[in-house]
């Protein structure tokens, strides 16, 4: 991407739909799942079924905020506990740390996240243990998350 158009797209915010799907599985479209770029910096909102492929194939697509390997994602935002809007959360942790973050996930969401996190997170204790001491050597941060749960109310005021 030229320099120019990286400089643009740096600047002021996008809404970028990654997944309008419901709970039916249509194979044409992944769960719901919003990006918010706000100067340059990737906001989640949801992770639907599908959400990591969709934020690579917007990457692909000029959407750099993501990362060149979705490892870019830092913080998300989860607006209820169903399942449309959360089965891509093993894949959202896991993927964007094999594929190179460094950093916890810093996910706010309602009641219940914490909970949500500490089982997915304890149903792939193998596979991060392998990705930890094995042929890998993945990075020690990188799989962790912080989660925080929280009211409704204005997430900007989270951001600052």
């Amino acid at each position: 991407m030229p320099a120019r158009s990286q400089r643009r797209q740096r600047a002021g915010t996008r809404v970028v739909l990654l997944g309008t799907g419901t709970p039916g599985p249509d194979p044409e479209r992944s769960g719901p799942a919003t990006a918010i770029i706000a100067n340059g910096t990737a906001y989640l909102v949801d992770f639907g079924p599908g959400v990591v492929r969709r934020a690579a194939a917007a990457y692909e697509k000029g959407i750099t905020a993501f990362g060149a390997r979705v490892s870019g994602l830092r913080t998300v935002f989860l607006t209820h506990l169903h399942a449309d809007h959360t089965a891509g959360y093993p894949d959202l942790i896991l993927t964007t740390w094999i594929m190179g973050r460094k950093w916890p996930l810093e996910v706010y969401g309602p009641r219940g996240i914490k909970a949500m996190t500490s089982h997915v997170l304890q149903a792939w204790e193998v596979d991060i243990a392998n990705r930890l001491h094995g042929m890998e050597k993945g990075t020690r941060s990188g799989y962790r998350v912080n989660s925080h749960e929280i009211m409704p109310g204005l997430i900007s005021d989270l951001l600052t």
